[in-house]
């Protein structure tokens, strides 16, 4: 058959391919909040919105096709310590445009977040159990491990609109919880073990997305009010997108990888946090901060498409790997 010939690079797709979906996704929402906050009467964040949800086709049908033509490299997928936590990434994706669609086409939102939320519930439990009963080396872990957490974190933000109150609050709890643990774990990790491969030096830019998430979902559960607690968790946010940034000297000179992505999500979500903080408070500071990290989002979008398309066609992504 045509994709199982000799040379077909289908059947090396990566599944870390949705992270930009994740980042394309987020890009959307953010641009649809700067137009609601700053009423700019646009409506490119719909626009944006339907082109990631095309574009999430895309990469699904590419994957169901690598599953058909190379089943057994998707099985090894699915126990990696690093690609394994991509699979739970689909439900936060569904999440995503659950949060996009839902002012436009409700219905259609509720059976995005419905199908989301099972997959999210399903392979927190799978990938959770795995952590139980496999011994796990500390080097293993990473802050792509948050991916099973924050896509929990998420559900409140539609699920509370679209009438699943009580099981975003199930879900937002087994995430803010788990978060609190893993993010103790991997800063030990990271600050007393073996430093993180190269490859997965972007993936520090992660540690942004929990906080602003929680902040987002808290805020929502809290009726629209930000509390202390709720401007502890925007402030911490904002504390690591500084540490963070601090090691753009080392960042800036990594061969690209399709873990540079993990540069957009988490700066998408501290972009809506920033938005929706500075909507709330009218803090004139917060504004400046929200529009220059939107600057960044858009930024960050732009030079990763072309990075993505540049190694795509130079070979070097989608290929056996050593």
């Amino acid at each position: 058959m045509l994709f199982k010939k000799e040379g077909c690079r289908l059947k090396y797709f990566n599944i870390a391919f949705y992270a930009s979906v994740m980042g394309f996704g987020g890009l959307s929402i953010a641009t649809h909040k700067l137009e609601e906050v700053y009423k700019t009467g646009s409506h490119i964040g719909y626009f944006l919105l339907i082109i990631s949800f095309l574009y999430f086709i895309i990469i699904s049908g590419l994957y169901l096709i690598k599953m058909f033509i190379n089943f057994d490299d998707v099985k090894a997928d699915f126990v990696h310590s690093v690609k394994s936590n991509f699979f739970p990434g689909i439900g936060k994706i569904l999440f995503l445009f659950a949060i996009g669609f839902m002012s436009s086409h409700i219905i259609f939102a509720k059976y995005l977040w419905i199908i989301g939320a099972i997959i999210q519930f399903f392979f927190t439990i799978i990938i959770l159990r795995r952590w139980i009963q496999k011994e796990m080396d500390i080097k293993e872990m990473n802050p792509l491990w948050f991916i099973p957490v924050v896509g929990n974190m998420i559900a409140p933000i539609a699920g509370l609109k679209l009438g699943f109150g009580e099981i975003s609050l199930f879900l937002f709890a087994i995430g803010f919880i788990l978060w609190a643990v893993l993010f103790t774990i991997i800063i030990n990790r990271i600050l007393f073990h073996h430093p993180l491969h190269q490859k997965l030096l972007p993936t520090l830019f992660i540690l942004i997305a929990p906080p602003s998430i929680a902040f987002i979902s808290y805020t929502n559960i809290n009726a629209g009010n930000i509390d202390l607690f709720g401007k502890m968790l925007y402030y911490f946010a904002l504390f690591l997108f500084l540490v963070v940034f601090s090691q753009i000297n080392v960042l800036k000179n990594l061969k690209f990888y399709l873990s540079w992505w993990a540069y957009s999500f988490p700066m998408a979500a501290l972009t809506i946090a920033s938005l929706l903080f500075y909507n709330k408070t009218q803090f004139s500071f917060i504004s400046f901060l929200s529009i220059f990290f939107f600057a960044l989002l858009v930024i960050i979008i732009i030079i990763l498409i072309y990075k993505t398309i540049l190694g795509i066609k130079k070979k070097e992504l989608c290929t056996e790997e050593s």
